[in-house]
């Protein structure tokens, strides 16, 4: 972190939480870029001692405070009068003031019973969240087998992973960020094993073959989806509404139109569309009004469409009107464009069948998700692929019925089946409070009968209408065409960490081996 303005402050290393001081901890959010260590002890005088320093998120170039703190007081009563001040003003700016974690005493010392330790990332690093649990999963026992991780980042997975196989296993990475190539390349130079690849994890299927791996030889594959730290912290990328930079979003600078180039040259139903689509469903007025406020900016004798990151956002709170949900109103929208202009949601599909296609039987793939609409993507994915079970309903009517059912008519194909979902656990909620809205999905390659199969062969036999959407395997390129999914801006539980970290999954690097 730059110096800061205070002698309160402190930097913390990645990989860790905040320095365990006891007591009760309270999380701030919505702060001016003004505040200071000082001014938010100010904010609680009169409320009870306040436990160790107060910690600021500051902006990594200009030293201001990205909007959220973290206090910890010495009694549950302090932290009780210190949200009892919710909404205080402090530089014109309302703060939102909500309980972070209570602390227990048991034999000297302290522990956590509810909610989630504040973390702050160290500049330019990311702690790979779930990495005890992907390694689990994804390498298991085949050690001297091939794997990928389609999303590289700054090697925070792919590190783990390396460390897990043995002399004869080998790694594939892909990124499309030129940056997280650079380190990819280093990577190759210190490891053998390790092989980076520019391009999306999608392509995996087509690339690999080229360089003698072969289709259904990988024993895993690991995607990490969502946006890495490093890139949220580099205004220039124009990832974060809060920050002052070029309004680019893109994840390859290299490659195709930036969010300014798309907002400068879009129709105004290709903007309406895509704001609808992939920012907030639920209020598709507010969709239409930035159309239609960047439609006005960018005609003749208007200021012209939005070029920075700052004209951006400011645009989107002057149009969008009335928000119930205590988050920058332009996030949203930033979100939006970025799955569009990065084909994120293709990307995940499109990764998660050239998986299968890669994988052998028993391989596994684990998913990282981090909102509800990778989620509903994934699982109709898995819906066109899924192995039935013995227990099916439809696969004791096709044993029971063989005849009825045209039991010979339905060939065995490759398709997963799912383990279940897991989730971080609350020694990682401690350490790293990023990692609080990971997912992780594992599916495992089998031979069988598909689920997508006994519904269409039970309709055909039993005179069924097929359900809307139902009825071919694979997913039509309608359907790919169709993907609408809604992007959930989660808000953290017990505030732990502001809504502008809420997507930091990506690879990062990777953590020191703790103590």
């Amino acid at each position: 972190f730059p110096p800061a303005r205070s002698s309160k402050a402190q930097c913390v290393p990645r990989y860790c939480s905040m320095p365990d001081v006891g007591g009760f901890e309270v999380f701030l959010k919505f702060l001016p870029a003004s505040a200071t260590e000082d001014g938010v002890c100010k904010l609680f005088a009169g409320c009870g001692e306040i436990a160790g320093d107060v910690r600021l998120m500051r902006d990594t170039q200009s030293g201001q405070c990205k909007g959220v703190a973290w206090v910890s007081f010495a009694t549950k009563s302090g932290a009780i009068a210190a949200c009892a001040r919710d909404g205080v003003v402090y530089d014109q700016r309302n703060v939102q003031i909500t309980m972070a974690k209570q602390v227990t005493w048991a034999g000297g010392h302290a522990a956590t019973v509810g909610g989630i330790a504040g973390t702050i990332q160290a500049v330019g690093t990311h702690t790979p969240a779930m990495g005890k649990e992907v390694v689990a999963a994804i390498v298991a026992q085949d050690r001297d087998g091939v794997f990928v991780d389609g999303t590289f980042g700054r090697g925070g997975h792919s590190g783990l992973i390396l460390k897990a196989l043995g002399p004869k296993g080998s790694l594939h990475a892909f990124d499309l960020d030129p940056e997280a190539v650079k380190v990819g390349k280093a990577l190759e130079k210190e490891d053998k094993r390790f092989r980076i690849h520019y391009g999306g994890f999608k392509s995996m299927a087509s690339i690999l073959p080229e360089v003698g791996v072969a289709l259904g030889t990988v024993a895993g594959v690991f995607l990490d989806l969502g946006i890495s730290s490093p890139q949220l912290d580099e205004a220039a990328r124009g990832f974060r509404p809060e920050q002052s930079g070029p309004l680019d979003l893109r994840f390859d600078l290299t490659k195709g139109p930036s969010a300014s180039d798309f907002l400068r040259e879009a129709p105004r139903e290709e903007l309406i569309r895509v704001l609808r689509a992939y920012g907030d469903p639920s209020d598709p007025h507010a969709a239409q009004r930035v159309a239609d406020a960047v439609c006005l900016a960018r005609r003749k004798g208007g200021p012209g469409a939005p070029k920075t990151t700052r004209e951006f956002s400011d645009l989107v709170a002057a149009c969008r009107g009335y928000e119930y949900q205590a988050m920058n109103s332009a996030k949203a929208t930033f979100q939006a464009l970025r799955i569009h202009l990065n084909d994120e949601f293709g990307q995940l599909q499109g990764g998660v069948a050239a998986s299968l296609d890669m994988l052998q039987l028993g391989g596994r793939v684990g998913v990282l998700t981090w909102k509800h609409s990778e989620c509903a993507l994934l699982v109709e994915y898995l819906r066109t692929v899924e192995v039935a079970p013995h227990s099916f309903p439809l696969m004791q009517w096709q044993k029971s019925h063989p005849a009825d059912s045209g039991a010979t008519k339905i060939p065995k194909k490759a398709g997963f089946v799912a383990d279940p979902a897991q989730r971080p656990s609350a020694e990682e909620l401690r350490l790293n409070s990023r990692s609080r809205s990971a997912v992780l999905h594992v599916f495992r390659k089998r031979q069988g009968l598909l689920c997508s199969d006994l519904e269409s062969e039970a309709a055909r036999t039993l005179g069924w209408e097929p359900a809307a959407g139902m009825g071919d395997s694979a997913p039509s390129s309608s359907s790919k065409k169709r993907k609408k999914s809604a992007v959930d801006v989660e808000e953290a539980a017990g505030g732990a960490q502001g809504a502008e970290e809420e997507e930091a999954g990506g690879g990062g690097a990777p953590p020191p081996t703790p103590p």
